[in-house]
């Protein structure tokens, strides 16, 4: 007998499962929706939409794998490079990476408007293209740290955890705001990110990537702007936009009624992941989050996805928020570990990543094959099963 990774609650919560979202951001209503809605004329009728999402996603890890062999430390453009052999990010790869992202950022805008051109819009849909973001986000935050590299005067590497921190934070408070709310209010910062990104890697290629190390007042640089835009962007804007929408939503009746500790669940499992984390990096022996910095933002983003889609899941099928993840068991043994014995915590890691890795892809296409056999459709084609 074939495994179920939905319950027959969610599933018949999914059968009852309607869309709901806004998006009042004056950058995507007036500039991007305009450009998307006649982008998508450019793609055949018989292509799916969740195929625009893949490759979308696939070309943002075409980014993080490229920048990976060439920046695996994230000391490339800093001044932390003598730490290892000298790394070099070939100038022109910076073009490519622009454009990727162009094209990634811009399948993901068109491919809700795919599904209602070739009217497939589904369940499905809105939960691959999540689940898709939500391994895209953490990704796209560590490829812009190779724009910036470490550096003692501009940004370290605790600063980029905490900067990955807030990032992820704001995409998963656009989905607990939707647990609580019924409706999912599309971030104002989110566009504007992506554009921003665009312009980080013109200018890398255009000028380098010492442009960024430009100062603009003291021992202020450019690469500043990074961490003050994302923290700003955040508690500045996004975070109050999430609470008035939540609060407008209990005042006039149209949330999903939930008691105060049922709205709050969420933040256990996402608490609870960041702390893990922190704690290993900062009593880590080795100092494993500045010596494998990309190894560690893999490993927090990969268990990140994996309670943000199940997040997703359970407020789809309308169904109670899971507080504890299995993935967080073997973090609790290695930090606990740390004051007791000796290990080789790059190895742990590695080994870590690896397993939660597939067990995250097992998962997502265990959800994903549920789904397709209760809806009578295919992922990847038009043609119904």
């Amino acid at each position: 007998m074939a495994r179920k990774y939905l319950s027959a609650a969610q599933l018949d919560g999914f059968k009852r499962y309607k869309y709901s979202s806004r998006d009042t951001s004056p950058l995507s209503v007036y500039m991007m929706h305009p450009f998307w809605n006649k982008a998508v004329k450019i793609f055949p009728m018989w292509l799916a939409p969740n195929v625009m999402t893949f490759l979308g996603w696939v070309l943002t890890v075409a980014i993080f794998l490229i920048l990976s062999y060439y920046d695996p430390y994230i000391v490339a453009a800093g001044s932390y490079n003598n730490l290892h052999k000298q790394y070099h990010i070939p100038q022109w790869i910076w073009i490519y990476i622009a454009l990727a992202h162009f094209v990634a950022h811009t399948l993901d805008g068109c491919d809700g408007k795919q599904a209602r051109r070739t009217n497939s819009s589904s369940p499905l849909g809105e939960l691959f293209d999540h689940g898709i973001d939500s391994m895209a986000i953490w990704l796209i935050a560590v490829c812009t740290c190779s724009v910036f590299g470490q550096s003692p005067l501009s940004i370290n590497i605790w600063e980029y955890h905490w900067a990955m921190v807030v990032i992820l934070i704001g995409f998963y408070t656009a989905h607990w705001e939707k647990y609580i709310t019924g409706v999912l209010f599309l971030p104002w910062a989110y566009d504007f990110s992506q554009l921003t990104l665009l312009g980080v890697y013109l200018c890398a290629y255009f000028f380098g990537i010492d442009f960024w190390k430009t100062p603009l007042y003291n021992d202020i640089y450019l690469t500043h702007l990074f961490k003050w835009t994302t923290h700003l962007s955040f508690f500045g804007l996004f975070f109050p936009l999430t609470l008035n929408n939540i609060y407008r939503s209990k005042v006039e009746k149209t949330d999903r009624g939930l008691s105060l500790g049922e709205a709050l669940k969420p933040g256990i499992p996402l608490f609870t992941c960041f702390s893990l984390f922190t704690i290993w990096a900062y009593y880590s022996p080795s100092n494993i989050l500045q010596e494998h910095p990309r190894l560690f933002f893999t490993s927090l983003g990969i268990v990140f996805s994996n309670i943000t889609c199940r997040l997703i899941v359970n407020t789809m099928s309308h169904q109670k928020c899971e507080i504890f993840s299995n993935m967080f068991i073997p973090l609790i043994l290695i930090d606990i570990a740390l004051f007791l014995v000796s290990f080789n915590e790059v190895y742990v890691l590695a080994f870590y990543t690896v397993i939660i890795g597939c067990v995250h892809v097992d998962y997502g296409i265990g959800v994903v094959n549920d789904l397709c056999n209760m809806l009578r459709i295919r992922c990847f084609s038009l043609k119904p099963l």
